[in-house]
């Protein structure tokens, strides 16, 4: 059952962060089903993502990395994966004591339903080609730019943090 967004959060919402939580999380509420028909969860869904299929498998230090979570919960859902028979997990053949993370042909296969399942579920959908663009290459500018110090004098811009409407002019 679909719920529409208004029902579920404030609308407008009321700064930046607020805004990429929200789509966030409608993506994951509306994507949940087709990835539970994939026997994936969110976590097993990222892990899938994080492992691109054209570059060299990732060790499980580099996975952990990217997924931001520690060695243990990367073991956790790698154990599910290997279980679904979407990955391997060997021995890197450059270093005997690290394990890599390939995905096999079945996870290639999940790996792309569940993007696209991502994908179909995201609210940015509705956006244009051109919009999506433009909100590709501002979020790009964020992502890359490591310097916060001159966004404001706790680091944090105003427009993305803040958390009540703004005050009516005067």
């Amino acid at each position: 059952m679909r719920v529409a967004y208004d029902q579920i959060m404030r609308l407008p919402p009321r700064s930046a962060l607020e805004a990429v939580y929200e789509i966030v999380m409608a993506t994951t509420h509306q994507a949940e089903p087709a990835l539970a028909k994939l026997g994936l969860t969110m976590s097993t869904a990222y892990a899938l993502w994080a492992i691109d299929p054209d570059e060299p498998a990732p060790t499980m230090k580099v996975l952990a990395q990217r997924l931001r979570c520690n060695a243990s919960s990367l073991t956790f859902i790698s154990d599910r994966l290997v279980e679904r028979g979407y990955i391997n997990r060997t021995e890197d053949p450059a270093n005997r004591r690290f394990r890599v993370l390939s995905l096999t042909p079945a996870g290639r296969t999940a790996r792309q339903a569940a993007l696209d399942a991502l994908n179909q579920a995201c609210p940015l959908i509705r956006l244009s080609d051109e919009e999506c663009e433009d909100l590709l290459n501002l979020l790009g500018q964020i992502l890359i730019e490591p310097d916060h110090a001159a966004r404001g004098p706790e680091g944090h811009s105003p427009a993305a943090m803040r958390t009540s409407p703004l005050p009516a002019s005067r």
